[in-house]
């Protein structure tokens, strides 16, 4: 397996990315199309405000932007705003807005993000936002939730953010659960055995989920629970069996993770790599790319560049000055 590159040039840049219709499409940018023969199709609207990044409903009808290290968003229905939203301002300047979109099973579209408290979230109506939850007391753990992740069938959800004094968390939520007894989202002990600081969690597939933690070199003397993803292991955790599919030691700084399979992911901390996850090895690395140095939900105001992910076709997309590097993997 191996990345495939190519680059795209255009007469703009990029403010976020998310595929559509086998395009691309910018909502920050005000839903400018770049397409892949390098056409680009500008949009008449705009919006007068410092957004920077974007999410999309698996539908492609609804989109959400948002100023990353910020407090505001809005929602959108076919690029047309249909209500606006905001989280708590307090450490808001550090970490990545949570935000996700959901499908329940009935073909409701909604809403998962912390409106009023940092530490509480919310799950509404997308278009409406009526919770969807009883009205109840709650007490929720003092956590940051951020990186908000939906699995394709909408089942289940990640909070992938932290704890003071800071310390990556990553929790796994059963949605109608969730949406039953909103006390289960105020619960932040880990449901995954972990017992490390967690750097990125995301979705293979509705079961599967790759996690990674700080890597750090352990002590000659010190045990390790295999029953747990310990410090600077890549692990693969099916959700329905409750066990680790596979762990491994990659010995460097993991990023955000772009699962591919069972077998193989991308890494994005500095640049993409390759990691064949049975092994821990970099089999491809793209140095010419610059993704960044994330490994956190912990971001500030730290310049980082769009990136789209096609799991089902297989490639991503990340945006740069004037270009978009497209890395299919064949």
């Amino acid at each position: 397996m191996k990345l495939k590159r190519k680059t795209l040039n255009y007469k703009n840049s990029p403010q976020s990315l998310n595929w559509k219709n086998g395009q691309l499409i910018d909502w920050v940018g005000g839903g400018n199309i770049f397409t892949l023969n390098e056409e680009l199709i500008h949009s008449s609207r705009g919006y007068a405000y410092r957004f920077n990044d974007a999410i999309q409903s698996s539908n492609g009808i609804y989109a959400a932007i948002y100023e990353r290290s910020g407090t505001k968003a809005l929602l959108l229905k076919n690029g047309e705003i249909i209500r606006e939203i905001n989280r708590s301002y307090y450490q808001a300047g550090a970490y990545e807005y949570p935000v996700a979109f959901a499908q329940l099973e009935s073909g409701q579209q909604v809403l998962i993000h912390c409106p009023n408290d940092y530490n509480k979230i919310e799950i509404e109506d997308l278009e409406t936002g009526e919770s969807l939850s009883p009205q109840i007391e709650r007490k929720p753990d003092d956590c940051f939730h951020s990186r908000l992740r939906v699995n394709k069938s909408g089942t289940h959800f990640i909070s992938a953010g932290w704890h003071w004094h800071p310390y990556g968390m990553m929790q796994l939520y059963n949605l109608q659960d969730a949406i039953e007894n909103p006390l289960v989202l105020d619960n932040s002990n880990p449901i995954i055995p972990i017992n490390s600081e967690v750097c990125s969690a995301e979705f293979l597939s509705d079961n599967l989920v790759y996690i990674s933690s700080t890597f750090e070199e352990p002590l000659d003397d010190e045990e390790e629970d295999e029953n747990y993803l310990e410090e600077g292991e890549l692990g693969l955790y099916n959700i329905q069996e409750n066990k680790w599919l596979k762990k491994v030691k990659p010995k460097r700084t993991l990023g955000n993770l772009i699962p591919i399979d069972e077998n193989f992911v991308i890494d994005m901390y500095e640049h993409p790599k390759l990691i064949d996850t049975n092994t821990g090895v970099v089999v491809q690395k793209i140095e010419e790319i610059d993704s960044a140095k994330q490994c956190s939900s912990i971001v500030w105001d730290a310049k980082l560049p769009p990136v789209a992910v096609d799991l089902e076709n297989k490639r991503i997309a990340i945006g740069g000055i004037n270009k978009i590097e497209i890395l299919e993997v064949e």
